[in-house]
Order: C-alpha cells, then sequence, then structure tokens
C-alpha cells in the first residue's frame, strides 16, 4: 500500500508540475478553481477513460477492424503530447485537448453509433468545457454541438464514407436524434451558466470582503503595534500574554519572547497580585478602566492608567489593555495638593499674622487723629511695633510663596 501511494503521490506530482497552478494565459484568463478542475478532471478521469477505450479498441482489432483503432491511438498520444508539453502555453494545450476529446466522441459516433459512447462523451465533454472555460464563453460547447450535429447530417444525407449511423438514422431521424440531443446540451449548459455566474459573483464578493477585512486588520495591527503607548493582550482564563507592542516592550524592558512567555501578574508588584486576580474575577465580561501600580524588569514601580476592553483573538477569549504611565501626571496632582496646601496656610497666616498688627495700626491711627494734639509718644512706639509685625508677616508671606511656586505640568 505504501509503493502504491507513493506512485500516485509522483503521478500528483507530476501533473502539478506539467499543469502549474501560477500559470500566465495568453487567450483567455479563468478562476484559479477552473484551472484545478481541469487538471483533476484530465488527471483521473482521462486514465479511466482511456481504460475504456483501449478494450474497445481490442475488440475492435479482433474484429479485423483496423483504420478505427489506430486512428484512435494516435489521436490519444496527441492528447497526451498536448497534456504533458509544458513548452505550449497551457490555454493553448486546454483548447486543443477539448478539441481532441470532441474527436474522440464524435469517432464513436461515427463508427460505433448512437448505441456506444459517442453521444454520452459528447455530453460530458459539453458540461466539462462549458465549466472550465471563461464565463462568457459558456454557450460555446452548445454551438460546437450545433456543428457537429448538422456535419454528421449532411455525411448521412450523403453518404461521403461508410459509418455506423448511416446504417441506423435517415437525415430525418437524425434531425430528430440531433433536436433533443441539443435540447438537452442548452438546458444543461444554461443551467451551468447560471450556477456559475451565481458561484463567480458569490466568490467575487468573497474577494472583496477577504480585501477589506485583510485592509482593516493591518489598520487595526499597525495601531496596535505602532502605538505610542504601551499595549498588550492577554488570555483572560490563564493571563497568559499574547500580544505586546513595540511600546510595551520598550515601557517593561521585556523582550517579545519573555512576554509571551509570561503572566500578567509578572508586571505587578506582590503585594498587588490579589488585587488585581479581584478586578479582574468582577470585570470578567466588560470593560474596565482605573488606575494600578505596575511594575517593569528592573523592578521599578509605576502607576499606569489602564483602558482594557474584551476581545477574541483566533478563538481564543481575552482582553486588550492600553496601560498609560501617568507618572508625571500623579507628581503634579501631588505638587497641585501641596501648593493648595500652602495656600491655605498663607491664608491662615493673612487672616491672622497680618490683620491682627493691621488692626492695631488702624486703631492706633484713629486714637491719634481724635486727639491731634495730644502726647502721642506712646502710641507711636506702639504704633511702630505693630508696623513691624505687619512687615514680617508679609516678608514670610512672601518667602513661602517664593518657595512654592506653581509649576505647569510637562
Amino acid at each position: 500500500m505504501a509503493t502504491i501511494a507513493s506512485y500516485l503521490k509522483k503521478y500528483r506530482r507530476t501533473f502539478l508540475y506539467v499543469i502549474p497552478a501560477d500559470h500566465q494565459f495568453t487567450l483567455f484568463r479563468i478562476s484559479s478553481w477552473k484551472l484545478n478542475l481541469f487538471r483533476d478532471t484530465i488527471m483521473y478521469c482521462l486514465p479511466l477513460g482511456m481504460i475504456g477505450i483501449l478494450l474497445f479498441l481490442v475488440n475492435e482489432l479482433v474484429k479485423g477492424k483496423v483504420f478505427f483503432p489506430v486512428f484512435m491511438v494516435l489521436v490519444i498520444i496527441s492528447l497526451m503530447g498536448f497534456v504533458v508539453n509544458r513548452k505550449i502555453k497551457l490555454d493553448y494545450r486546454m483548447v486543443m485537448v477539448v478539441a481532441l476529446l470532441y474527436l474522440i466522441a464524435i469517432l464513436y459516433l461515427l463508427f460505433v453509433g448512437s448505441d456506444g459512447p459517442g453521444a454520452l462523451y459528447l455530453l460530458i465533454i459539453t458540461f466539462f468545457t462549458a465549466m472550465i472555460f471563461p464565463t462568457k464563453a459558456t454557450f460555446i460547447p452548445l454551438m460546437v454541438n450545433i456543428v457537429i450535429c448538422i456535419l454528421i447530417g449532411l455525411i448521412i444525407q450523403f453518404k461521403l464514407f461508410p459509418n455506423a449511423l448511416s446504417e441506423t438514422y435517415d437525415l430525418t431521424l437524425w434531425i430528430a436524434y440531433s433536436w433533443n440531443f441539443i435540447f438537452v446540451s442548452f438546458i444543461s449548459v444554461f443551467m451551468i451558466s447560471t450556477i456559475l455566474n451565481g458561484f463567480e459573483k458569490t466568490r467575487f464578493k468573497e474577494a472583496i470582503l477577504v480585501k477589506k477585512l485583510d485592509a482593516s486588520e493591518r489598520y487595526y495591527r499597525n495601531i496596535f503595534e505602532a502605538n505610542p503607548v504601551p499595549m498588550y493582550i492577554f488570555e483572560l482564563n490563564t493571563g497568559n500574554f499574547l500580544k505586546v507592542n513595540e511600546a510595551a516592550i520598550k515601557k517593561y524592558g521585556y523582550t517579545q519572547e519573555e512576554f509571551l512567555s509570561m503572566n500578567i501578574t509578572k508586571i505587578r508588584p506582590a503585594s498587588e497580585i490579589s488585587k488585581l486576580m479581584d478586578i479582574f474575577s468582577t470585570i470578567k465580561t466588560r470593560e474596565y478602566s482605573g488606575i494600578l501600580t505596575h511594575m517593569n524588569k528592573s523592578g521599578q514601580l509605576f502607576p499606569v492608567e489602564i483602558d482594557t476592553t474584551i476581545v477574541n483573538i483566533d478563538g481564543i477569549d481575552a482582553r486588550l489593555v492600553l496601560a498609560t504611565d501617568v507618572s508625571k501626571r500623579m507628581n503634579y496632582v501631588r505638587m497641585i495638593e501641596k501648593q493648595n496646601q500652602d495656600l491655605k496656610e498663607i491664608a491662615w497666616i493673612q487672616s491672622h499674622k497680618v490683620r491682627a498688627p493691621l488692626t492695631n495700626i488702624m486703631s492706633l491711627t484713629e486714637m491719634m487723629l481724635q486727639n491731634p494734639h495730644g502726647d502721642h509718644i506712646d502710641l507711636l512706639y506702639m504704633l511702630k511695633e505693630s508696623t513691624q509685625q505687619l512687615n514680617e508677616s508679609i516678608a514670610s508671606i512672601v518667602y513661602q510663596a517664593d518657595n512654592n511656586q506653581m509649576l505647569p505640568p510637562e
């Protein structure tokens, strides 16, 4: 069995070589499935058909008929020669093979009669030709059958040479027979044409859809891979990384191969792994956003704002994560909070340390104005002391403000 299988593989490789799928056509262009149909038909059906032909030829030789068997052998040799000759363009070979198959069917009709396989072969070749040639040429086999029937009718009418059909049919009976044959051919070719048109339209739509899907896939893959923000995809059930982009590789310090052999717990500090498990067990089927702490390969911790969504990668339920480093933002928030605290302290200084001496100054000034000719030496000393307190309070506020200037975020 192994030997038979090896021979069959060699036989198939031979036909793949002599009828290549990447052939450049010159006469016409056909779909790849039509070329495959032609090759597979020649590869498998032709040898089986040759067995029947050879048996018939042996029978004819036994009866003493030499011309027909010899002529058929020459046609078969020519047929196989056209099939395997790579020097001839494949589309020319296809036309010649179909022409020789028609010739074999005609010879069967003329020398064996309508009781032989000739008519059946002619009908099968009609189906075969209608399917392998371009859709616009689907009805050409029907025209060929009409021409063949007319020529055979002329042979019968004028008895151009001895043949089996002339012994059975006259012109009227042959016309009746031919009409039924042409009718069956027309119905068959019409059905094949309708089916192939629908099939080609479906293939065309599928090709456009596949092209759009490929373009869409490339677009989103480029967005993922070229995104400056770290992105990664991990499997929901196991937490194993499935894909990471270049930004994640640079940010976390792991190589592509290291990432794909890791679990998401490797980029989280040990203290937050339980928190991570709690989060993803409660948001198994929905999106999630929040700020978490991540860790790079060197152990450095940094806060990230993550946005996640559920995706399906090759049938695997996974989660797509966008992890934005918010270290600078968090530092800026802390700075703002500190500045707010400083402003509160400044406001307290203003309300307590500044307003008290200022109130004293205003009261002392009012007293001096009420008694402009009195002795105000004590009041002046008190006024000087309050002025000094006010100056110290203002200096303290200026110093604190200078050392806590609000800086814009980077």
